[in-house]
């Protein structure tokens, strides 16, 4: 096969506007890669070192193209690397490059190997020190080692000047206030006039086919999909600034019962809860003529979850029970407490100092009034022609309004 370069045309015309430079025009076919770079380098009369590892033929056709950019061509289209240093290119196989740069990386690393190692006493503010411990352990070099005291929340580090510099920095990134927010919740059961009379606004209709809806009333998605209470699940609004003051005013007219008033301080993600209640013994058999007494919760609870969103919102996760006390059941081998249980369980977003209401579980409240006049009422037979007895049956709700407030990090 036939050998040869042809074709070089010289011009001594600018180029980018900062410097002069010759317009090559060469083509070659399957000529050693390493004439073609002496070629090149005498046409622009620069100095060229060519290491013994080049080696390759190479075949290409280049029009006007200006002399740097014709030199990086052909090496980059044998795989070679450039190098300038001063006034002389150096030319290199790749893998040269390679065991050079591994040679470097092996250098740095007997240096950091070598290096003296210091320790640093780093006092931790919000994170928890075991934690954070586990987390950057990785940051530090082979020799790098890190121990926590838990007693100051503390953590002492030892390793070189760049290892340290590294996990500080890291640590100034994660040692971060946690926001908190603050619930105050009133657990109340009351009339559906009392309600209308304190301005509740339900947002998702009254329906068991209703999983899934759109809260108008606080002008966000506040669906429920996995409630514990479908059938007649409520989520609403409520105008918050009087609400402690009328439902007083409320509970002093008998329409209302505050059943319980929790405030909690939970962080962001961290699930908070409180209990209000007792236990109930009961007896069980336990064998021949042997009993023992067990105990069954008989409680009102409120598990909340708190996941602080932009914009001064919060994302609750509720969990609200009223379990109390129901039949006790005697069996052969002893007796059986049944609970009653009432609860709310849903996921909702609320803008931070606004008051959710969440209600839907209902019961009856019967009273029995008797009027009569004293003495000839209380009379055997005919005491009832002188007195009124009457019934009354009321069906309440159990409603819980909750307020949570975005708490000031300090």
């Amino acid at each position: 096969m036939k050998k040869w370069i042809t074709g070089f045309m010289l011009f001594a015309l600018p180029y980018a506007s900062t410097a002069t430079t010759q317009l090559v025009t060469l083509t070659v076919d399957d000529v050693p890669v390493v004439q073609v770079l002496q070629a090149l380098a005498e046409i622009e009369k620069q100095n060229l070192v060519i290491q013994k590892d080049v080696s390759g033929t190479l075949s290409l056709h280049l029009t006007d193209v200006p002399w740097r950019q014709a030199l990086q061509t052909v090496a980059e289209s044998a795989g070679l690397t450039l190098s300038q240093k001063g006034t002389i290119w150096q030319v290199h196989s790749a893998s040269w490059q390679q065991q050079k740069q591994a040679e470097q990386d092996a250098r740095q690393a007997r240096q950091k190997q070598n290096a003296p190692l210091q320790t640093r006493s780093i006092v931790l503010r919000y994170a928890d020190a075991e934690e954070l411990a586990k987390a950057g352990g990785k940051l530090l070099s082979p020799q790098g080692a890190i121990t926590v005291d838990s007693r100051l929340n503390r953590l002492l580090i030892r390793d070189n000047k760049e290892g340290l510099a590294t996990f500080e920095k890291w640590v100034v990134q994660m040692d971060l206030p946690v926001e908190q927010v603050e619930l105050a919740a009133h657990i109340v059961t009351i009339n559906e006039k009392s309600l209308r009379e304190l301005g509740v606004k339900w947002g998702l209709a009254q329906s068991a086919e209703t999983a899934r809806g759109q809260i108008n009333a606080l002008s966000a998605d506040l669906s429920v999909p996995d409630a514990s209470t479908r059938v007649g699940f409520n989520i609403g609004s409520i105008n918050a600034r009087l609400l402690d003051l009328e439902l007083s005013a409320l509970e002093q007219k008998q329409q209302l019962e505050i059943i319980a008033s929790p405030r909690l301080l939970a962080s962001h993600r961290q699930p908070a809860s409180i209990k209000q209640g007792s236990e109930i013994p009961y007896q069980v058999a336990n064998g021949e003529n042997n009993t023992s007494v067990e105990f069954r919760e008989a409680v009102l609870g409120m598990e909340v979850t708190p996941t602080v969103l932009p914009d001064k919102r919060v994302r609750l996760k509720l969990r609200i029970s009223q379990n109390m006390p129901g039949q006790v059941l005697q069996q052969s081998g002893g007796e059986a407490l049944a609970i009653d249980k009432q609860e709310i369980e849903t996921l909702v977003e609320v803008k931070s100092g606004d008051t959710l209401a969440l209600g839907g579980i209902f019961s009856q409240k019967r009273t029995t009034d008797k009027n009569q006049i004293p003495g000839l009422g209380s009379l055997p037979g005919i005491g009832r022609l002188f007195r009124q007895d009457g019934k009354d049956s009321e069906r309440r709700e159990l409603v819980v309004f909750i307020t949570p407030r975005l708490a000031a990090v300090h």
